[in-house]
């Protein structure tokens, strides 16, 4: 970086760290990538302090490309949790530009269960799995049942889990569901379901590691015709349209225990017409910029608006305030395509003329109404076919394929899978993941492998495959489950 004339120089030649100020090095490290801070603070012992302050972590958790956005709750995590999970990262996107992928570790257990699955999902941190299924048998009354289980992943880390029954049968997991982490650090998931009456219920479920437990706080009704919904942190919003094409949305923040609302307000927000319900329209919280905001996304607009901090109590319920968008975006053709997924604070991706796009709004630019839009091609699968059983997931992507025998055709009971990410500059058409040692088993396996749920934070991938199945009385159904969690870092 510079030099220092010889009679300067200390005993052997160099200068002690302790010479140079503190926020010398922490100008220098703000050039570094992680794997470099982490190989400088093991130097010596005055580096090693200087690269723990939990401020060089939080500045470079803060550039980092997706983490501060999809998972705001490490903002408030201590300076190793921080460097923990940028190290994961790293690690992550290094492994991913490899031609092919080499998991380290597997670890495969039956999961058996008397009922009909409904939806498996890992927890931030990829420790512990919750599973929905319903079961009659079990209690006609209470037929939907929650259990949050940690799997054994080898010897001196038993499985722990608890199962908890509901008296509501909620509807499957969707994406929007979670769970997530609040802005306490808790873990939290909605349900939701259609009840008799013709009303949409839904539920707040904290689900509790430290004792382990599961508990809904909170359960609340809504006699409007849903358009849909979005969850994270401590907001819940969901938007509706009136017979008179007015497009209302009612944004709630939860309280600390989860049982009630902090705030619980009805706004209308300005969507150009022709815009306002005939098309799906979807929603995202995004809440690690300046102001918490919603993102609307449909087919022919995106527009992004701010969550007033509040709105009077005497407000009309007909004359609700009006938000107008902050930012629009609307496709350069007719429309911007199928929507497969939306990342949370992420992209947007759709599917457009055989193209996986990302499109990625950039809300706190100090440009008006700036984006970026990412092209891949994936081969296999055909692009029409990407949607199941592909998983779209914290900026990976996988999918299922058929390996190709000696002969050159394909047999239906080998099976791989393939992965890629974004973004990627040279390796837009995915790679293999070697060596899952899933094609070794019998055929059934095989041949009904899913791709279920990834966890950015541990590197973990969960795939499911049937072993058997009974479904003689569907009220009795029974369905065995053989689960692989996939670690690769």
């Amino acid at each position: 970086m510079f030099v220092v004339p010889a009679s300067q120089h200390g005993q052997h030649g160099v200068h002690s760290p302790s010479k140079f100020v503190v926020d010398v090095w922490l100008v220098i490290m703000r050039y570094l990538s992680v794997l470099d801070i982490v190989r400088l603070g093991n130097t010596c012992r005055t580096l090693h302090e200087f690269a723990s302050l939990r401020y060089v972590w939080r500045d470079v958790l803060f550039q980092h490309r997706f983490l501060d956005q999809c998972y705001p709750h490490l903002r408030s995590c201590t300076a190793e949790d921080i460097r923990h999970q940028l190290k994961t990262a790293a690690r992550l996107d290094h492994l991913w530009t490899q031609s092919s992928i080499v998991p380290k570790r597997l670890y495969t257990f039956p999961l058996d269960f008397p009922g009909v699955f409904q939806g498996l999902k890992f927890l931030p941190g990829g420790t512990w799995l919750v599973l929905l299924f319903h079961c009659r048998n079990l209690n006609p009354s209470r037929h939907s049942n929650l259990c949050l289980m940690k799997p054994s992943t080898g010897a001196g880390f038993p499985a722990v889990s608890t199962t908890f029954q509901s008296e509501m049968c909620w509807l499957p997991f969707l994406d929007q569901d979670g769970p997530y982490k609040s802005s306490r650090g808790d873990n939290l998931i909605v349900l939701r379901t259609k009840c008799n009456d013709g009303s949409n219920a839904f539920g707040i479920v904290h689900l509790n590691t430290k004792i382990p437990s599961i508990t809904i706080p909170l359960i609340f009704r809504t006699n409007v015709f849903v358009r849909n919904y979005a969850a994270s942190g401590d907001y819940i919003v969901y938007g509706w349209i009136t017979a008179n094409r007015r497009h209302f949305l009612r944004i709630m923040q939860l309280n600390d225990n989860y049982d009630g609302f902090r705030k619980d307000m009805t706004v209308e927000i300005d969507c150009p017409k022709g815009h306002d319900g005939k098309l799906r329209i979807r929603y995202d919280l995004r809440l690690s910029g300046r102001v918490p905001c919603i993102l609307l996304v449909s087919t022919r607009l995106m527009a992004a608006y701010n969550i007033p901090s509040n709105v009077p109590n005497n407000v009309d319920a007909n004359l609700p305030p009006l938000l107008t968008p902050f930012w629009q975006l609307r496709p350069a053709a007719v429309t911007f395509g199928r929507f497969v997924k939306l990342f949370h604070e992420g992209a947007i991706v759709s599917l457009y003329e055989g193209q996986i796009r990302f499109i990625r709004p950039h809300l706190d630019a100090s440009e008006p109404n700036t984006y970026a839009i990412e092209k891949y091609n994936f081969d296999p699968p055909r692009s029409q076919n990407s949607q199941w059983p592909c998983l779209f997931s914290a900026q990976r992507i996988f999918w299922r394929s058929s390996l190709h025998n000696q002969k050159g055709t394909t047999s239906p009971w080998q099976m791989t899978i393939e992965t890629s990410a974004v973004p990627e500059n040279v390796h837009r058409e995915g790679r293999v993941l070697i060596d899952l040692q899933e094609t070794q088993i019998s055929a059934p396996s095989a041949s009904t492998r899913i791709v279920q749920d990834w966890d950015e934070l541990s590197g973990r991938l969960c795939i499911r495959s049937i072993q058997s199945r009974f479904t003689q009385d569907p009220r009795c159904r029974k369905t065995t489950w053989r689960v692989t969690l996939v670690d690769f870092v």
